[in-house]
């Protein structure tokens, strides 16, 4: 407990240090200019929101990452087995991961198709026909949903 202490207290003024050493003294410096740093460094970060995020995207990048490690060392002498088996298996596992991702896709976007057409023909039917579909669809979803 009090060896948690001090490293605690160790952090901090470690922390304290690093920002003096970069000249940053945050509580000496004015709110005005605290929310201008802020902002610049909100905007430097990356995406923080899933929603902002291109997931296909970036698991894309991702395996285009692992491959060109796995080129640069596979036949490395240098690099030990068990290394280059661990990036065998990571592109591997990155891979089936894409392959999860490409039928996920996929299956929604059959499903959307599917449902724009059930919706297509049900305005075509007489009201009291897609009514009578629509309330067994709604038994069925709650039944398996």
């Amino acid at each position: 407990m009090i060896e948690e202490g001090r490293r605690s207290i160790g952090r901090a003024a470690k922390e304290e240090g690093e920002r003096a050493a970069a000249g940053l003294k945050w509580s000496a410096m004015p709110v005005e200019m605290l929310v201008k740093y802020r902002d610049e460094i909100t905007q430097a970060l990356p995406p923080l929101a899933l929603s902002k995020m291109n997931l296909e995207e970036e698991m894309l990048l991702q395996y285009h990452v692992l491959r060109s490690v796995q080129g640069r060392v596979m036949d490395d002498d240098d690099v030990p087995v068990n290394q280059r088996a661990q990036i065998a298996n990571t592109v591997g596992a990155s891979l089936a991961k894409l392959a999860d991702l490409q039928v996920t896709l996929y299956n929604s976007e059959r499903y959307k198709m599917v449902e724009n057409l059930l919706i297509r023909t049900l305005n075509r039917l007489p009201e009291k026909a897609a009514a009578t579909f629509l309330t067994e669809y709604e038994k069925i979803l709650k039944k398996h949903g």
